[in-house]
């Protein structure tokens, strides 16, 4: 037998439906379909990105953001705003403070020593507060009768309790978008060991 394609007995040579290519219109079909897919999701992702900017405050949209009307927030230094929606629900109603100007937290209601304890304590704020965000702000009251507080920022003035958490916060022209899903957790504190 001979190497080249015409020494090659005839029944190994492919039959004329291996010579039968995909239509091109169906190539076509098949690019058209994907396009169109891409940009359905695109515009899904766009639409969702958007959805902030696009609803009339108060509203939650997808993504677990709350928008709030710029109207709603507190002056600098001025005592903070509870914001307790329907929507919110117990678990995640949160302070709405400017403890300095472009300074914006929005702290939660509820805290614990350790991160997710069991024993939580209500976050109360404690009124007008002035000018300076390391004077105390809030405080924690606790079953157990203990009672840290905390500056502006939900830093704790006592330095052997944990911080506040908090969740992110955006502020544009018009409005206010507190991002729900985005729970800031302070780190629990942990004391030196007892020199020796």
């Amino acid at each position: 037998m001979g190497t080249r394609y015409e020494d090659q007995p005839p029944e190994h040579w492919a039959g004329p439906e291996s010579l039968d290519p995909t239509p091109v219109w169906k190539q076509f079909a098949l690019i058209g379909v994907f396009l169109v897919l891409g940009v359905v999701l695109l515009g899904g992702v766009a639409v969702l990105a958007a959805a902030p900017q696009l609803v009339t405050p108060p509203a939650l949209v997808p993504g677990d953001r709350l928008v709030l009307p710029a109207t709603d927030l507190p002056a600098v230094g001025g005592p903070p705003q509870k914001v307790s929606l329907p929507q919110l629900g117990d678990s995640r109603q949160f302070w709405l403070a400017q403890p300095a100007r472009g300074e914006f937290v929005a702290i939660l209601t509820r805290w614990s020593q350790v991160p997710a304890g069991a024993s939580t304590c209500t976050i109360d704020s404690m009124g007008a507060q002035g000018t300076s965000p390391e004077q105390r702000w809030y405080i924690a009251r606790c079953p157990d009768g203990h009672a840290p507080t905390f500056n502006g920022r939900g830093e704790p003035i006592d330095e052997r309790a944990r911080g506040l958490d908090r969740y992110l916060v955006s502020v544009s022209d018009d409005r206010v978008i507190v991002n729900l899903s985005r729970l800031i957790v302070s780190p629990e504190r942990i004391s030196e060991p007892p020199s020796p």
